[in-house]
């Protein structure tokens, strides 16, 4: 019986190791990891690396998301970590596969029609835009005061929320400026009182082009 439970507790330890081993080859990047990619690329673009420093580049490039790379965990485990990187010039998803061990970009591929969510700084973009839009300003405000019967002012009046907008959103109620989202980047934008009460309209901003292509309405 003694032997038996040894020999149980050997199994159990053993089953605990590989788990744990499997474990850390599945755990996400490390912060540490993050960093070094996010250096590589914005090294690697220089005008990535300029908007980073706060400097204002236009036709330039956003770094959308910093991942591991999961395609070689079941075969050796090999740590790799991928970047997303959206390229305004060309509209295209610049994906890096990087060896964040010696911070090196392996392979990099470029694709269409790739949309992934909007980063904060698209967001801050995406409502500066629309609040610069004398004509969308108008039509805001306009709406603010019938739901709250007071003049907005300024963005910090109400809430706003926007998400990648793809032209098979809507594809029977949009003009052929918001037909291109989708092949260029696009943001929609989700209008809101501070208690909650959800606007009538919605503005679709390109923000490949920088001009708002259509206000959409629920």
């Amino acid at each position: 019986m003694i032997v038996k439970s040894k020999c149980q507790i050997i199994l159990l330890f053993s089953l605990l190791i590989t788990n744990l081993s499997y474990a850390g080859s599945q755990d996400p990047l490390s912060l540490n990891e993050q960093t070094k990619t996010t250096e590589l690329i914005e090294s690697s673009l220089p005008a990535l690396k300029m908007k980073a420093e706060g400097h204002t580049t236009s036709n330039s490039y956003e770094l959308l998301l910093v991942e591991r790379d999961r395609s070689e965990d079941k075969k050796s485990g090999v740590r790799r970590a991928n970047a997303f990187v959206y390229d305004y010039q060309t509209d295209e998803t610049i994906i890096y596969r990087i060896d964040p061990i010696t911070n090196k970009i392996l392979s990099s591929v470029r694709k269409k029609n790739m949309q992934l969510p909007l980063t904060a700084n698209e967001i801050e973009r995406t409502v500066n835009l629309i609040f610069s839009d004398k004509e969308t300003f108008e039509l805001i405000a306009n709406e603010y005061q019938r739901i709250t019967g007071k003049v907005l002012n300024s963005p910090k009046d109400l809430e706003a929320k926007a998400f990648v907008f793809t032209a098979d959103t809507l594809p029977e109620q949009l003009n052929k400026a918001s037909q291109q989202c989708g092949l260029q980047r696009c943001a929609q934008i989700l209008l809101y009182t501070h208690d909650s009460v959800v606007f009538e309209i919605s503005p679709i901003v390109n923000l490949s082009a920088n001009l708002i292509t259509q206000i959409a309405g629920f």
